[in-house]
């Protein structure tokens, strides 16, 4: 017994010594793993221009472990693609014609309004104001919709989950979806036409409010209520940022079919909503609807041969 306590107080410093070799090895490991993730920050201006960034210009690609901070109104005028983390801070704006592509270990957090071309998520997305995406948006991964998403033409939720916390996607045409894909309880999906792939459906509106651009009047707004719900009133309202609104007017039920037409409108994508009110008290927020003032296409030269 004697023997055996001896071996094993000569044992004891050994072991230490190891484990805690091994520790350091781990820490020294970790800390040079982190030493090379970096925090960028950026304000108002083009993304590819380096003097509106504080730390230095991350590129095109937000590597895996980087962190990005929109705090102005930046023109994305490159494709984004993100491993890391991008974050548009509350008031601030990203828009641009080009595609937002969040791989399947980056996470975009939505805090201001977005408008890009076209957005495919394979990772996560955490949207707590405004996100449109002007073509289709593809969904693989994990939205976490808390307010609204907007896609223009399509939206593709194959193998993606759509949740949210009383959030809602306005889709102008089709919304695809495959059986291993989820739309949360807890949001709305409001879209043109559905082609159905699941056994789960997208619920869809009693009242819609559309918005369509005319060059001689402005921007035409049009409420239908096709089922002709015993409607009070209309509460239409404004808004340049998708946040603040203001009042256009109040407008009384037409048969179902109500137009109205806002003429002061600028060269930015204008908000659209309207709260409707029924004859039981019960209020009913209508999807958003947007409008855009088309830029001017410039005539074309040709050339004839003689």
């Amino acid at each position: 017994m004697k023997e055996r306590g001896v071996k094993l107080f000569i044992n004891t410093p050994r072991k230490f010594r190891i484990m805690k070799t091994f520790y350091t090895i781990l820490a020294l490991t970790l800390a040079a793993e982190f030493a090379d993730a970096k925090t960028y920050t950026l304000g108002s201006g083009k993304w590819t221009d380096a003097k509106i960034w504080n730390n230095d210009y991350p590129g095109t690609t937000i590597k895996a472990d980087d962190i990005v901070i929109i705090t102005g109104q930046v023109t994305v005028n490159t494709g984004i693609v993100v491993d890391g983390m991008l974050t548009v801070e509350k008031g601030a704006f990203m828009v641009g014609m080009k595609d937002l592509v969040i791989s399947k270990s980056g996470k975009f957090i939505n805090n201001g309004n977005t408008v890009m071309k076209r957005i495919i998520n394979e990772g996560t997305i955490d949207n707590n104001l405004v996100i449109e995406s002007m073509n289709d948006m593809d969904n693989k991964g994990l939205i976490e919709n808390n307010n609204n998403v907007v896609a223009g033409n399509n939206f593709e939720n194959f193998g993606g989950d759509a949740k949210g916390n009383g959030g809602a996607y306005y889709v102008n045409n089709n919304v695809f979806t495959s059986p291993s894909s989820n739309f949360g309880v807890q949001v709305k999906v409001f879209y043109g036409n559905e082609i159905e792939n699941s056994e789960k459906t997208a619920p869809t509106a009693s009242l819609f409010l559309n918005a369509s651009f005319n060059s001689n009047n402005g921007v035409v707004l049009n409420i239908a209520n096709p089922q002709k719900l015993n409607i009070i009133s209309y509460r239409l309202e404004k808004s340049l940022d998708g946040s603040n609104y203001t009042l256009l007017g109040i407008l009384s039920d037409n048969n179902g079919n109500t137009n109205f037409t806002d003429s002061k409108i600028g060269s930015n994508l204008t908000y659209y909503r309207v709260k409707a009110l029924s004859a039981n008290g019960e209020e009913i927020i209508l999807p958003i609807a947007t409008a855009k003032v088309p830029a001017p296409v410039s005539p074309k030269a040709y050339s004839y041969a003689n």
